[in-house]
């Protein structure tokens, strides 16, 4: 069946008692889904959660859409397939519970049929709650598209077109197309089903036909094995996609008609050869990303998740982790297009809470539902080639729970035996009830002296025989081992697990330099997967930095006002970070020199950062105010050596790598002007990078990243603001506040910057940009001309045109 768009029309309010209607009815706000019914609220600096859900408040929202059903419905089917819904969705159509969803990360399809009035005006109203159920921000409501589907009464089922590459040689693939046909009439039909498969330009490069009878009110699975020759495969160098069509017709008639994208490849894994796409070795260059949007919350616009695999993979990363939820149809319809390799993620909690009111309540009821939904959405999406059931589960550590992994990966193998399953096991975490066992009577190997670094305590325990014990089995049960903050394993591991796979699913930015030396080296291990490679909303602070007369006494988290976890490689409105070019400096992709500048101080920063923290540095030699005080400046690199030099002076020669890898460090005095870093190798110059002051007046300047889009439900436009120099140069000293206007066929989505502890609210156009610029999200509501216009103290304003098609 094909889908239609049921995104328009919706409103939105608080969950009324039904009792008050009585009184007088609360009216609904129309939006536009997906929407998020959290972002807008105020934040509350007492809630309990607090940072961890960026201290954003709960509660409970409906949504209402009203819509005409036809007499010629009755002679039809209607469902509704929502992509996502958080949390606890209960979907009623005309006042009667047609569905019900506790996990706000699965999608599910609802059946109308039953419910509805013909020749009548309909109503379909989504009820679901938030509170206190998550460790990081999920927002709320309806935050992933909807979709109608329409059909005959006999129909192809909603979302079952599955495509299995079945045999690959050089340039032959056998591919097998599956779909259900479903007869919902009261006599047996006899049909035709065509099945075809379309190349990258629409050609029909490979078809077939059979006869198919279907007794009444029953359903029938047709499956047709093609042979493809001239194969070109799907790898990340070159994602190419073949289209499967499945028709049904009776006579001349065209009943229904399903539709979809697939790629053909090979993957190959063994622990002596790593793994292979293709026949081609690959190492995972990994980042792990939370499922929110910044600044429009966790609405899933599409245009949003693309815009997010593209940066990251220009950033050097050719792999993503959903973490720890499901990843979006637009994100995994990105990767597809761009080449981007996936581990998606199930589940963060099983059995045990993590949360208050989580997701662990109903895992033992619905655990099998949500993975068949999984499945299901990542069937036909070649850049998925690992699916984790499961995020620093405690039950790792407990043979007692042990039959919990193993029922979720053989129901994985049982639903898709083509991709590989991975389980990322956290040591400290699964073997959390046993610590006591790691105390040693030699105290240099006590549990209080590896607590005096968290790093080193994490090492250690990882490392330890207590871990290889306790979680054996838990990852026995897998095809590879997933490691957060395990490499301390990587060296151990093949002594005594010699057939184990390994993968760093998620490991801290700061020991890049050391994983990255023994992912390369080690056959047996595939990759590394950062946290993060995008920042997010919630975990509050765990990523910030704190100055030697800065407040520690806050915890892994941050106090109000921080928002986000300030621990991405790219921050919320896109903007790399200099751990960024750290990190592609280190992946081999950079040969540049990238100067990283810690903010000048009469007092140096001795502080460490945390372990999911970065130095407080910035790509700027705009410091207004501060000139003639100390700065340290970093230089990354893959040279040798670095010469760095102020206004044509040179400052010093650093041998890159003496205090940290790829780093050449230099203590200097600001003064405005130019600096300018030189590397070279054997005395031969191979890259040099500059920085310039801003100077004199400062001008806004605004850049949009789609001057022309269409008028559709994924389209956004995402415009640049930057309190600039005449010449163009950002001045990252300026925080002046800024008012965003939006005319014509558009709304403003949303409108945030990078700083990770806003005081301002975050709904409305007016604030105040950080370290010289701001995002304003931009979404077309028609065809037409929109105008942005910005607004500044002390600025001309100034404007850009978005033209939607």
């Amino acid at each position: 069946m094909l889908a239609e768009s049921f995104n328009h029309g919706w409103g939105v309010r608080p969950k009324t008692n039904p009792f008050f209607e009585l009184t007088g009815a609360v009216p609904y706000e129309p939006v536009t889904l997906p929407h998020d019914a959290m972002i807008g609220r105020e934040r509350d600096r007492d809630l309990p959660s607090g940072a961890m859900n960026g201290f954003f408040p709960g509660g409970d929202v409906e949504y209402l859409k009203e819509i005409e059903v036809p007499e010629e419905w009755r002679a039809r089917r209607a469902y509704v397939m929502f992509e996502g819904v958080y949390r606890d969705a209960r979907v009623f159509v005309n006042g009667a519970l047609a569905a019900h969803r506790p996990s706000g990360y699965s999608g599910f399809v609802v059946q109308l049929d039953p419910y509805l009035r013909y020749g009548a005006t309909n109503t379909v109203r989504v009820e679901c709650t938030a509170h206190e159920d998550m460790r990081w921000y999920a927002g709320q409501g309806i935050y992933q598209p909807v979709h109608l589907h329409l059909g005959g009464l006999l129909h192809l089922g909603v979302d079952t077109l599955q495509v299995t590459t079945l045999d690959i040689d050089d340039d032959h693939a056998t591919v097998e197309v599956a779909d259900l046909i479903q007869n919902e009439s009261p006599v047996t039909q006899t049909l035709v089903v065509r099945t075809e498969v379309l190349d990258d330009a629409g050609q029909v490069v490979a078809t077939d036909s059979a006869p198919v009878t279907v007794f009444p009110h029953t359903s029938v699975s047709v499956r047709r094995r093609l042979l493809l020759e001239d194969v070109r495969r799907w790898g990340p160098d070159d994602p190419y996609r073949y289209s499967a069509r499945v028709t049904v017709r009776s006579g001349e008639d065209e009943l229904d008609r399903s539709e979809t994208r697939f790629g053909i490849r090979r993957l190959q894994l063994d622990a002596k050869r790593g793994l292979r796409i293709n026949g081609v070795p690959v190492k995972l260059r990994g980042a792990c990303v939370h499922h929110d949007n910044g600044a429009i919350g966790v609405a899933t616009i599409g245009r949003a998740d693309e815009r997010r695999v593209e940066l990251l993979k220009a950033a050097g990363f050719n792999a993503l982790r959903g973490a720890h939820t499901p990843m979006s149809r637009a994100m995994l319809e990105a990767c597809d297009r761009l080449g981007v390799l996936v581990m998606d993620e199930a589940f963060d909690v099983w059995t045990h809470t993590k949360a208050r009111f989580d997701y662990a309540f109903d895992f033992p009821s619905w655990w099998e539902e949500d993975l068949r939904a999984m499945v299901r959405k990542d069937y036909n999406h070649p850049s998925v080639i690992m699916y984790s059931i499961g995020n620093e589960i405690p039950e790792t550590g407990n043979n007692l729970d042990a039959p919990w992994g193993r029922r979720l990966a053989e129901t994985v193998r049982e639903l898709d035996p083509t991709r590989y399953t991975v389980n990322c096991v956290n040591g400290l975490v699964s073997v959390a009830d046993h610590m006591g066992k790691l105390v040693s009577t030699d105290e240099s190997h006590g549990v209080n002296d590896m607590m005096a670094s968290m790093v080193d305590f994490a090492a250690a325990v990882n490392a330890s025989d207590l871990v290889s014990d306790l979680t054996e089995e838990a990852l026995s049960q897998v095809d590879i081992a997933g490691y957060n903050y395990g490499e301390s394993r990587y060296e151990l591991d093949p002594g005594r697990f010699p057939n184990r796979v390994v993968v760093g699913s998620e490991t801290s930015r700061s020991d890049i330099a050391g994983n990255w030396e023994m992912v390369s080296r080690l056959p047996h291990v595939i990759g590394d997967f950062c946290w993060t490679g995008w920042d997010y909303l919630g975990e509050a602070g765990i990523g910030r930095f704190n100055p030697a007369d800065g407040d520690a006494s806050a915890g892994v988290t941050g106090s109000f006002p921080c928002l986000t976890a300030a621990a991405g490689d790219i921050d919320i409105t896109g903007t790399r970070l200099p751990a960024s070019y750290y990190r592609e400096t280190v992946f081999g992709l950079r040969r540049e020199p990238f100067i990283a500048v810690h903010q000048p101080s009469d007092v140096p920063h001795t502080a460490e950062p945390g372990m999911w923290g970065w130095p407080d540095t910035l790509a700027s030699w705009s410091w207004s105010g501060d000139e003639g005080k100390p700065v340290r400046l970093d230089v990354y690199s893959d040279a040798e050596e670095v010469e760095l030099l102020i206004n044509g002076r040179t400052v010093g020669v650093a041998v890159v790598g003496k205090e940290q890898p790829f780093t050449a460090s230099f203590d200097a005095t600001y003064e405005p002007g130019t600096v300018t870093a030189i590397a070279r190798t054997s005395a031969v110059e191979t890259g040099r990078a500059q920085l310039v002051s801003a100077t004199g007046p400062i001008r806004l300047r605004l850049q949009s990243d789609a001057p022309a889009l269409h008028a559709t439900d994924d389209a956004l436009a995402f415009v640049r603001i930057a309190l600039v120099d005449a010449d163009g140069t950002l001045d990252t000293t300026q925080h002046r506040q800024v008012h965003v206007t939006v005319e014509g066929p558009g709304v403003l989505q949303g409108l945030g910057s990078g700083d990770p502890e806003p005081v301002e609210p975050l709904a409305g156009p007016v604030r105040s940009a950080y370290r010289g610029s701001l995002l304003a999200v931009v979404r077309p509501t028609a065809k037409g001309r929109i105008v942005v216009t910005v607004a500044a103290s002390g600025c001309e304003p100034a404007s850009t045109e978005i033209t939607v098609l």
